[in-house]
């Protein structure tokens, strides 16, 4: 009996080594694809800003100067200088996935959330990658006008957007 409770506890040795090697190795590749996940924001709003950028400047290339009226319907005469920022909303490329689901969060929100709790409420890991990959895309979306950061780190829906247009758009007043 000795020698088979000898080699289940050598059995038992083995399996708790090869469980804490594969949480070891679990780790190294949760924060791996962390950075994966950070790159592949970064480049898809890279990828975005430049099919905005270009999609900007096709109507004066195409009209040898004169731009497309982007309100048709009056929607209000812009200045060179206002222009860029009256008519953001209706440049911006389409909200998609993390981007779009955090808008839709806190526009339906009461109260503003910081990035933890975003991460939180759209069922990612409470991890140290995800919860920074957010705050940088909620500063984004604050600098695009979809959101406010009211103090340090508070994200809320921006004044001004009425409500959620997943195509890009937001109806402002």
């Amino acid at each position: 009996m000795t020698s088979l409770l000898t080699k289940l506890e050598r059995a038992e040795e083995s399996a708790r080594q090869q469980c804490a090697e594969l949480s070891g190795q679990m780790e190294e590749l949760q924060e791996r694809l962390a950075v994966a996940e950070r790159r592949l924001e970064r480049l898809s709003i890279a990828r975005e800003e430049l099919t905005a950028l270009e999609a900007a400047d096709e109507p004066a290339d195409a009209e040898a100067g004169q731009a497309a009226d982007p309100h048709p319907h009056g929607a209000g005469d812009t200045t060179p200088e206002t222009a860029g920022h009256a008519e953001a909303p209706q440049e911006r490329s389409v909200l998609r996935g993390l981007r779009k689901d955090a808008v839709v969060l806190l526009a339906s929100s009461d109260k503003p959330l910081r990035a933890r709790d975003v991460v939180r409420a759209l069922g990612q890991q409470d991890v140290r990658g995800q919860v920074e990959g957010m705050r940088a895309r909620l500063k984004r979306l604050v600098d695009d006008g979809w959101l406010a950061e009211r103090e340090q780190g508070l994200f809320t829906i921006a004044a001004g957007v009425n409500g959620f247009a997943g195509e890009g758009s937001s109806a402002t007043s």
